[in-house]
């Protein structure tokens, strides 16, 4: 096998593009707050009717809306069905809303509005003058989930300040700015003077529901890499796409069938209440399943950690599931008011700042140990090597030179015997440079400068199989250059697990796959051994988790789906680059087949 030059493997390598998970954190929290900030505008500047829409019912028809008063003074009173504006049904006026072009400012509807309204089955007339916006509704809002919204932004904001670069705190930003919106939207309230005079409001509301959605994204997203990374991400890193695309996506398809099932758009109105509220739904009992997940593959040591902060949220999930979501799905309105939920969902900030304030403080401590460990290691490292040089390579070296010493005065004086002492001098050279290459091998395995991490581990994991030894199947998909300490870590952690699998839980097959998703190197050795057995995790096991975290990356150790194990690792890495196609490697060694993956 010849070896290929570096810059052969190198001259398809990609240039460098920027962070797309950075920009789509802008653009969502961008998004929340524009509608945030619409909401807030639209109402401080646009007059009113003096009605809006009830939140907490939503009770559509199919020819009217249920409304409320904003304030005593009002010409409305609570449970109108209002119908009618200006002589046009609101039906008409929410059809005419939702035809395009938007956004293009709100249409004039003069001073005052005849309004038709259905009161206690009767109908009524009203003339209203529209007036600005009564402050009595916002005044009302409940305590306890101004407390929460605020509480829950200020933290964010503090968290996403001090670590903008941290996966978990971006996630917790996006969802608290999504989350704002909708209090803004849900509290405020829609009214139906936004239909008539096609309000800003109205847009921004319809934002502010696709946030809903996004900020219970954010928290499957969250529970899904905190405490720890749960394996279907850590294998497979775009699965968190379906996250965020599978409820906006089941939230469309809700929107399109039942539209089709015919009615007036006001009815249809209604039926979207119902798709929001099952949506919800099956992300909150989603969001209870992660928690229980999320703490199941928490190492025991920090279980203590996140106990508190689990059982807050679980407690607020379950409060929003059955006393609000669920029952509106079900009923057609909840059980408790929103300020309710929000109440029980105020120790969550409390338990999600003192989590934070730990795991900085454990990151810190594990950031201060690593390094500790990192430095015993490498002056460990320096006297063993030094120990090496002293006592093996230093006697071997001046034994030499003591014998070409001999060597020399003998050809003077017994010329036959010259020939003796230069097999012995070159049988110690021979020893000295095998002391040499074992050294070198054992600070980085030569293969992977010679042949690169595909083949060096071919070869490696051939060897080990054996003629007749387990099967071992090797799939890489395209690979770019990788720094030095991200090969030598992804080889150790490959050639260990498959090492572990063989010799210690006899193992008859191993497969073992690299793939780059986007910037991660993602490891996966699985095998048909005895499986994880109870016990103290061994040295190689150990090696192989502290390989990963020194990189940043995780490694995690769980059982197959159909017996053996699994060793997933994810590794950060650069730029990506394309290189050889993925190969099969049998225990004979030789490749059996070849697979060619597309970049």
């Amino acid at each position: 096998m010849t070896a290929r030059p570096a810059s052969s493997r190198r001259a398809t390598s990609r240039p460098p593009v920027g962070d797309p998970i950075r920009a789509l954190t802008l653009l969502v929290c961008g998004a929340a707050l524009a509608a945030t900030a619409t909401m807030a505008a639209s109402r401080l500047s646009l007059p009113s009717d003096g009605a809006f829409i009830p939140t907490e019912q939503w009770n559509w028809t199919s020819d009217g809306v249920e409304v409320a008063p904003l304030a005593p003074s009002s010409s409305f009173r609570a449970g109108d069905i209002e119908v009618a504006v200006n002589g046009r049904p609101l039906d008409f006026w929410a059809s005419a809303a939702l035809v395009p072009p938007w956004f293009l400012g709100p249409r004039s509807v003069g001073s005052t509005v005849d309004v038709a309204v259905r009161r206690d089955g009767q109908p009524v007339e009203l003339k209203v003058t529209l007036e600005p916006f009564v402050s009595d509704r916002l005044a009302g809002a409940p305590l306890g989930l101004v407390v929460f919204g605020v509480g829950a932004l200020l933290l964010a904001l503090v968290l996403i300040l001090r670590r903008p670069q941290a996966t978990a705190i971006r996630l917790l930003f996006v969802g608290v700015c999504c989350n704002t919106a909708d209090i803004v939207a849900w509290e405020v309230g829609l009214q139906p003077m936004d239909l008539v005079s096609r309000s800003p409001f109205l847009y921004a509301f319809a934002v502010a529901t696709l946030t809903n959605l996004v900020f219970w994204a954010c928290l499957v997203h969250l529970l899904a890499i905190y405490p720890v990374r749960a394996g279907w991400v850590a294998r497979r890193p775009s699965n968190v796409f379906w996250i965020y695309a599978g409820p906006l996506l089941a939230f469309g398809l809700g929107a399109v069938v039942t539209r089709l099932l015919g009615g007036t758009t006001l009815a249809w109105f209604d039926r979207l209440g119902t798709v929001l509220a099952l949506v919800v739904s099956a992300m909150m009992i989603t969001i209870l399943g992660s928690i229980a997940a999320g703490y199941r593959r928490t190492p025991a040591p920090r279980r203590p950690q996140v106990r508190v902060l689990a059982i807050t949220l679980g407690v607020a999930a379950s409060a929003s599931l059955f006393l609000t979501s669920l029952p509106i799905a079900v009923l057609g309105h909840p059980l408790a008011p929103r300020s309710a939920v929000a109440v029980v969902a105020l120790p969550v900030i409390v338990a999600l700042a003192l989590a934070v304030i730990r795991d900085r403080l454990f990151q810190v401590d594990l950031l201060a140990s690593s390094r500790r460990r990192i430095v015993a290691a490498r002056e460990e490292e320096r006297m063993r090597l030094r120990r090496d040089l002293h006592d093996g390579l230093g006697p071997t070296l001046a034994a030499l030179g003591l014998k070409v010493d001999r060597a020399r005065a003998e050809v003077t004086t017994d010329p036959d015997a010259v020939g003796p002492s230069l097999d012995e001098i070159r049988a110690d050279l021979r020893s000295a440079i095998a002391q040499i290459r074992g050294l070198a091998r054992e600070l980085r395995p030569p293969g992977l400068d010679a042949l690169g991490l595909v083949d060096a581990l071919r070869q490696q994991l051939a060897a080990i199989g054996g003629p007749d030894g387990p099967a071992v199947e090797l799939q890489a998909g395209p690979i770019g250059p990788l720094s030095p300490a991200i090969e030598v870590a992804a080889y150790r952690i490959v050639v260990e697990a498959v090492t572990n699998a063989i010799r210690h839980a006899d193992a008859t097959r191993c497969s073992v796959s690299l793939v780059v998703d986007r910037d991660l190197l993602v490891i996966r050795v699985a095998d048909d051994g005895r499986g994880i057995e109870p016990g103290p995790v061994g040295v190689g096991t150990r090696a192989m988790y502290e390989r990963a975290s020194e990189l940043g990356g995780e490694l995690i150790v769980e059982a197959g789906p159909s017996g053996g194990s699994v060793v997933s690792a994810t590794l950060p890495m650069g730029p990506t680059a394309v290189i050889e196609p993925a190969s099969r490697i049998e225990g004979s060694g030789q490749s059996s087949a070849v697979r060619e993956t597309l970049a």
